[in-house]
């Protein structure tokens, strides 16, 4: 059986909310570079992207990244990334590619998600979470993305 955890107009409202805490993380006069961990991740990734458009403030620019896969660092030297993923588990994806953009030493790292389920195994947080939900190992959250997007549990 599914369960809800949030539903589309909790998801956009949380896109949004993230939007602007960006907006105050950041210079007014700084790019923001939104790294979206493919699958999911690129598509939250968007959503902040666009909400950061429409909101104004500062500039941003959209990447999307398959972390099984290498990448070039070389553009995040100096510059403000924010790494995206829709669920963060044990936090091995979000420290793999936290890890890589280090390297390159930007100016500052930040990451977010939609959903923080708090099973850490690695040592990174999410500094903008949309909910945090303590829920068993054995219980499955899932993006559902679309039209009518909805993040449900299993």
């Amino acid at each position: 059986m599914k369960t809800i955890v949030l539903n589309t107009e909790q998801i956009n409202r949380i896109v949004t909310r993230i939007a602007y805490q960006v907006i105050e993380a950041c210079p007014a006069d700084s790019e923001v570079i939104i790294i979206g961990i493919e699958p999911r991740g690129s598509w939250v990734a968007e959503r902040i992207n666009s909400s950061l458009k429409e909101v104004g403030g500062i500039k941003s620019k959209m990447l999307a990244i398959n972390p099984a896969e290498s990448f070039s660092n070389e553009s995040f030297h100096n510059q403000v990334v924010l790494v995206v993923d829709d669920i963060v588990n044990s936090g091995a994806t979000m420290m793999r590619v936290a890890g890589h953009v280090s390297l390159a030493n930007p100016s500052r790292l930040m990451t977010a998600c939609l959903v923080d389920r708090m099973h850490r195994r690695f040592p990174i947080q999410s500094d903008f979470t949309g909910l945090s939900l303590a829920t068993t190992l054995m219980e499955h959250l899932s993006l559902q993305t679309g039209p009518a997007p909805l993040i449900h549990l299993e």
